[in-house]
């Protein structure tokens, strides 16, 4: 008999709206699979899960981590999305240290949609038998999945950084100083 999805969403409470478009998402989802969405803070649902999804924004919260540890220790299958912009120190060395989860870098709350819907259809094509997915059903996932891609918008060019505001741009040896001299590491 098909099971449903138990899924545990993991994010602070910065990112309620993204957990809230998920919930609405999985409502529109393109195949009726049967969802059971458990969320932060409740972390003893974390060992019932069947996928951890993992938002994070410009800092790391409470429990997420101990949440991301315990997902880590039952072996879940992890989905990490990362929202772009600037991260708290704290939040850095989250990322860095984390490194290995594979994360998917999101530039707003639609690309977070298409990123996790891409995910979770193909979770349930890897599993198609366990949740009782259907030939017909599979094909409207990758259906699902290819206008996924197809909405993605191109990506925009990097932001520019450095000295596009103004700064200066030293040339060595035409800069320098007269009798000054280039102290460098010689090791």
């Amino acid at each position: 008999m098909p099971s449903q999805v138990r899924l545990y969403i993991s994010a602070g409470p910065d990112q309620d709206p993204a957990r809230e478009l998920l919930g609405r998402s999985l409502a529109e989802f393109p195949i009726n699979v049967g969802w059971v969405i458990k969320r932060t803070p409740d972390v003893d649902s974390v060992a019932e899960c069947h996928l951890f999804v993992l938002l994070f924004g410009p800092d790391i919260v409470a429990p997420v981590g101990l949440e991301l540890w315990w997902a880590r220790r039952t072996e879940k299958p992890i989905i990490g999305c990362y929202f772009d912009g600037l991260h708290t120190p704290a939040g850095q060395v989250f990322l860095q240290e984390n490194a290995d989860l594979n994360w998917t870098r999101c530039a707003d709350l639609p690309a977070l949609r298409r990123a996790v819907m891409t995910h979770l259809s193909r979770f349930l094509l890897a599993h198609a038998e366990r949740y009782g997915v259907s030939l017909v059903e599979a094909e409207r996932l990758r259906a699902f999945v290819a206008s996924l891609d197809k909405t993605a918008p191109a990506p925009a060019p990097p932001k520019a950084t450095g000295a596009g505001g103004g700064g200066v741009i030293l040339a060595p040896g035409k800069d320098e100083p007269a009798g000054a001299r280039l102290v460098q590491d010689e090791a």
